[in-house]
């Protein structure tokens, strides 16, 4: 987003300024989620919109009503102002934020246009980052909150000047018990052998369109998955470690000393298509 671009704030169009300013509340926290577009509509975006109200029921104790065929026409309208080209695909970002109205708790749905993306459907990433593991907690670990975003930053910022980390780099959050929960914000999966793994979110891991979308993709091929635990001890065995969020899959390098392959990936991201 440049300086100049518009952002949709239920719907109207603005340019953030001193005088209207919608992330003055950002400091109460906000649900997110950032969301895949393809010919400037919203793919999934009745589950994108389902998991937002959930993430802000959860911090607010009030679930709001969205209407994903309104959302997806305000997506439309804004990339269209911001000049975003009408085909191919980009990402939308999509907070819900709190606000008062007659005294009461309310949301106001704040949509800014993000990058253009090359491929025109989920894809396996050609970057292949690396990666180190750090041991932090978080309130509703399993939802998209903002807590989480600015968590994963901290982290990355602390793990880039600890150990001079140059490039493309995540880190894979786990908790005190050594399980591992996610990539950054994103669900994380491991293959060892010809089975994927992941942990399970009743213990943490995010909820996601794109961990649903992976599954779903897994399950119409003839690999097993194990939705367990998939815990610290774990990395050195596994065979492949990989991600999932809005751009596909994201298939990790190394972690440490060890290195690992990029092979079934490609599999799962052709029926995710």
């Amino acid at each position: 987003m440049s300086p100049r671009d518009y952002i949709s704030i239920n719907g109207s169009l603005v340019i953030p300024s001193t005088d209207i300013d919608p992330f003055d509340r950002l400091r109460a926290g906000f649900a997110r989620q950032d969301m895949r577009i393809r010919d400037l509509r919203p793919l999934h975006i009745a589950s994108h919109l389902d998991l937002l109200a959930i993430t802000f029921e959860r911090m607010f104790g009030k679930r709001p009503t969205l209407s994903p065929p309104m959302v997806a026409a305000w997506c439309s309208e804004l990339l269209t102002r911001n000049r975003y080209p009408a085909f191919g695909s980009c990402c939308v970002t999509a907070l819900l934020i709190p606000t008062e109205r007659a005294g009461r708790i309310a949301a106001d749905l704040v949509l800014i246009g993000k990058e253009i993306l090359l491929d025109s459907s989920y894809s396996v990433r050609p970057i292949r980052p690396t990666a180190t593991i750090e041991n932090y907690a978080l309130t509703f670990s399993e939802l998209p909150t903002s807590a989480a975003f600015e968590a994963d930053e901290a982290a990355l910022m602390r793990a880039r000047y600890r150990d001079h980390i140059k490039g493309s780099h995540v880190v894979l959050r786990a908790d005190d018990e050594g399980v591992l929960l996610a990539a950054g914000t994103a669900p994380l999966f491991a293959v060892k052998g010809r089975t994927i793994l992941t942990t399970s979110t009743i213990y943490g891991s995010p909820k996601s369109v794109e961990r649903q979308l992976t599954i779903d993709a897994i399950m119409r091929t003839d690999i097993p998955l194990q939705e367990d635990i998939l815990s610290t001890e774990m990395v050195a065995e596994c065979d492949e470690l990989f991600f999932a969020d809005y751009r596909g899959l994201t298939s990790i390098e190394r972690v440490g000393a060890t290195n690992y392959m990029s092979l079934m990936v490609d599999q799962i991201v052709k029926a995710m298509r």
